[in-house]
């Protein structure tokens, strides 16, 4: 079995739903690009970086948190870098403009090794790195990340957007045992290229947020880092397979993201994708878990699904649950959420005449 794919099983041994989100971020760092990793808070981002911090150890530096301003402070230990930078939250930004204007240099350094920005206040110059970078994102933030200009320009064709649809029902105090042999430079990897099935599947999920020529750009860098972390100089099937695996979440961006222009008038659903964490989670949740994930009243969770018909429904049962229509079963079943059966219990017979 692949190298990622036992990280896979693992982890979802002990944290269920950490597996993937782990192994994705450990293939980003190691083909050198920039991921977002996005969920709803208490849904285990923090808890899957400081595990890939770890693993990586003096390959990665983490950080609490990055503010732009901050960034110009670290210009001279960041040219030249080549490690993993991990930044769990950007809420020390306070305003929006700042967090995405964060997110878009980061994503401009990791893909061109430089960046050199001009604001009112200061200038960021820094050059010559070749590392990559994972930043945590709340549902909240995308909206304005989607409708800034740089999304088109810069974030979109630089990043991968990776979606974690999973709320621990049984948190862990103990964070999972991530152990990952780094393998050779994925310089020394050996890549042919084969436009065959499988070649095609991962570019099918790639279309979902990458321009074709970005593609051809970021597929066999992933292919290879692959190959690396399973110990080879060589790109065999199995790459192909571990990243139809690990990219499926990347089309959920097609259904969840509004555009109404070809390069303008974007927006995030927030609302939809906080819901669809709880039914990827399980495949009915009871509407007063719902409130207490979100600190909100079922008034609110019953106006959001009525405005949101397409995706959900309450059935009206003891107690009210929040239930997916077909068609997002469909796109959960697309972005490779599988649910354990679900056992039926039957109403008893009250004894009375019909």
């Amino acid at each position: 079995m692949h190298s990622l794919l036992q990280l896979v099983n693992e982890v979802n041994k002990t944290h269920k739903g950490l597996g993937e989100l782990i192994a994705t971020n450990i293939l980003a760092a190691k083909a050198k690009k920039c991921i977002l990793n996005i969920s709803p808070a208490g849904c285990g981002k923090s808890t899957a970086t400081e595990c890939v911090h770890k693993a990586l150890g003096d390959i990665s530096r983490k950080y609490s948190s990055m503010t732009l301003a901050g960034l110009r402070h670290l210009a001279r230990e960041l040219s030249g870098c080549t490690q993993h930078l991990l930044i769990d939250d950007l809420g020390a930004e306070k305003s929006y403009w700042a967090r995405t204007s964060t997110i878009t240099v980061l994503a401009s350094l990791v893909h061109t090794g430089y960046v050199y920005k001009i604001t009112q206040q200061y200038a960021i110059e820094i050059t010559g790195f070749k590392g990559s970078a994972a930043i945590n994102i709340q549902p909240v933030l995308m909206n304005a990340l989607v409708a800034d200009e740089d999304w088109v320009a810069v974030v979109r064709d630089k990043t991968l957007r990776y979606y974690h649809l999973h709320r621990p029902r049984t948190p862990k105090e103990y964070p999972p045992n991530v152990k990952m042999e780094w393998g050779p430079p994925i310089e020394e990897v050996q890549l042919k290229l084969r436009k065959g099935k499988l070649f095609y599947q991962v570019l099918a999920y790639g279309l979902t947020q990458w321009s074709y020529a970005r593609c051809l750009e970021h597929i066999p860098a992933y292919l290879k880092a692959a190959a690396a972390l399973d110990g080879r100089t060589t790109v065999d099937t199995t790459d192909y397979r571990v990243l139809i695996k690990l990219f499926k979440p990347m089309a959920l961006e097609r259904y969840i993201l509004k555009s109404f222009g070809m390069e303008s008038g974007r927006l995030f659903q927030g609302d939809v994708f906080c819901l669809l964490t709880e039914l990827a989670t399980d495949s009915a949740v009871p509407i007063e878990t719902v409130c207490e994930d979100y600190k909100v009243s079922p008034k609110t969770i019953e106006r959001v699904v009525q405005d949101n018909a397409e995706w959900f429904w309450i059935k009206e049962n003891s107690p009210k649950l929040l239930m997916p229509t077909d068609y997002t079963k469909k796109i959960l079943n697309l972005i490779g959420v599988k649910h354990e059966p679900r056992i039926q219990k039957q109403p008893q017979d009250s004894g009375k005449a019909q």
